[in-house]
């Protein structure tokens, strides 16, 4: 989004942070008699939530009743099922027994889930999704959340600092053996794939809270990047770069990854997600990930470092196994987001060079270390693991509002990081390249991001003019904020006019009736969810 004076002097953001519990391995003293006091009553507590769910599935839940205390009973026993298991002992299984009964519990779960605790769902409270999507059934809903740490970061390179967190449900049921022992079977199921589940001889429709984890990840402060200030002082942000995913990268599902725009961030995106979680279609084809960078910087570079973190999540996907899909994945971009997006599919050829400095790089006298630092912002070829992208609200021919004072604000308070274009310029030691094409550059300034949106500037020139790659799909979501007629000049979404938008030849275009945050339209969430859909016939 370009800002206005106003945003730029009183914007800011806050996230409402959700009260939540959760449930995990608890920590007990290794000796004394504390420690056998605890594990007893974990245990005796256990066989107690066990034999209640046991009791309440009795009926196969004819009475609404019997469902609830099944679902808050299978919550206990699933908090002290963890508080007396490590992964292992989760894995192999587990017996209790006690005055009321015993239990031979195992549990299973997806192969690509990982937990180090369990938050029971209705404890997560949030006010940042529009709509709380929960569906009634059997079974108790969680937030499965596994931590982030350094070590973990360096095997899972697409985790956040909020650690993956999922949706599940539990479930168990039970089966009397002859030698007295109860055999409970507990399932964490994926309720965004699974909607119905059998229990006791009977389909049931399954339980589900697909908004919390939203909840539980937006109240995270600390691994949130903030809009403005990433925008105003890029620098500060440069390490929150990258694409970010709820889960581990999965082997047999499309990646679609979302873009945000200038002064934004991935929770730009939250209720799009949100209603995407609900579409089970959706959630077993695809994975969802977000590109997030701080928007000061020029697109060229955000689009740079894109395109490398697209390589590292396509070698990812083929060493789990995904050498299909992730040769088919889909970009979704807002405003500016959809600039750094479509600089994956254009085709530079050798036309940046002679825009920017009026010849190729061999005649410049350059250095092999400048040229190698230069090209990869100056030649790129069309990525070839992108098959499909979504344009919204994306200012492909720029916008006036970052010309004139509105721009002028833009660029001066915009602090942009010394090592933008890496060690071309050594910024650093405060030296001016000794090149006079470079320190030509240098003297008239390395462009910003709001630089990139008037429609005068070289980007928006070269962008709108080199080629796509043949065959790529390529649709466009716009707003219209005053309902006018798409041929009257002024039809804009109050950022981005309906001209600069418009590309010809897409295979769709759906205007909608709003500002420049069109994603938030049902609308446009609607028309999100049928490309996906179209997507997977066109595979």
């Amino acid at each position: 989004m370009i800002p206005t004076f106003r945003i730029l002097l009183h914007l800011s953001a806050a996230l409402a942070l959700g009260a939540c519990s959760s449930i995990h391995h608890a920590d007990f003293a290794t000796t004394g008699a504390s420690h056998q006091f605890q594990t007893d009553a974990n245990r005796a507590a256990l066989v107690q939530a066990l034999a209640a769910a046991d009791h309440a599935s009795v009926g196969g839940f004819k009475d609404v009743a019997d469902k609830q205390r099944y679902n808050a009973a299978t919550e206990r026993a699933v908090a002290a099922w963890l508080s007396l298991s490590d992964e292992a002992a989760r894995r192999n299984g587990l017996e209790v027994r006690s005055a009321e009964g015993s239990y031979r519990v195992n549990a299973s779960w997806p192969e690509n889930l990982l937990f180090d605790e369990l938050i029971p769902a209705h404890t997560i409270k949030g006010k940042e999704l529009k709509r709380h999507i929960i569906r009634d059934g059997v079974g108790a809903t969680f937030v499965a959340h596994w931590k982030y740490s350094k070590d973990r970061k360096t095997t899972e390179p697409f985790l956040t600092k909020a650690g993956y967190a999922v949706p599940v449900t539990a479930t168990i049921e039970f089966r009397h053996e002859a030698d007295g022992v109860s055999r409970a079977t507990l399932v964490l199921h994926d309720p965004r794939v699974q909607e119905t589940v059998r229990l006791f001889g009977h389909e049931h429709p399954l339980a589900a809270d697909l908004s919390a984890f939203g909840e539980f990840l937006l109240a995270q402060k600390a691994a949130l990047m903030p809009g403005i200030k990433a925008m105003l002082q890029s620098g500060k942000y440069m390490d929150k770069l990258g694409i970010l995913a709820f889960e581990r990268p999965a082997k047999d599902r499309i990646p679609v990854i979302f873009v945000h725009g200038l002064m934004s961030r991935p929770a730009t995106w939250v209720n799009v997600v949100n209603e995407l979680d609900n579409d089970p279609i959706i959630q077993r084809n695809y994975q969802i990930y977000f590109f997030r960078y701080p928007t000061g910087v020029p697109v060229t570079y955000s689009a740079t470092r894109f395109r490398e973190q697209i390589r590292v999540l396509h070698d990812q996907l083929e060493q789990g196994g995904n050498r299909q899909l992730g040769h088919h994945m889909v970009l979704v971009g807002h405003s500016m987001g959809g600039l750094v997006s479509k600089m994956q599919i254009l085709e530079s050829g050798d036309r940046l060079w002679i825009d920017i400095f009026g010849s190729r790089p061999e005649k410049l006298g350059l250095s092999q270390e400048d040229t190698r630092e230069l090209r990869q912002y100056l030649e790129f070829n069309p990525n070839p693991y992108v098959d499909r992208v979504i344009f919204v609200s994306t200012p492909h021919r720029g916008s006036e509002l970052a010309v004139g004072t509105i721009g002028a604000i833009g660029r001066y308070l915009i602090s942009l990081p010394v090592h933008v274009l890496g060690n071309t310029f050594d910024f650093l030691k405060g030296d001016a390249p000794q090149n006079p094409v470079l320190r030509n550059l240098i003297e008239h300034g390395v462009p910003n991001s709001i630089d990139n949106f008037s429609p005068k500037s070289r980007f928006v020139q070269w962008s709108t003019s080199l080629p796509m790659r043949p065959g790529l799909r390529v649709h466009s979501i716009i707003g219209n904020k005053d309902g006018r007629a798409l041929t009257d000049p002024k039809c804009s979404d109050g950022v981005v006019p309906y001209t600069s938008a418009h590309l010809n030849g897409v295979e769709s275009e759906l205007v909608v009736h709003s500002d420049h945050g069109a994603h938030e339209t049902p609308e446009a969430q609607a028309e999100i969810r049928r490309i996906l859909r179209l997507h997977l016939l066109s595979l």
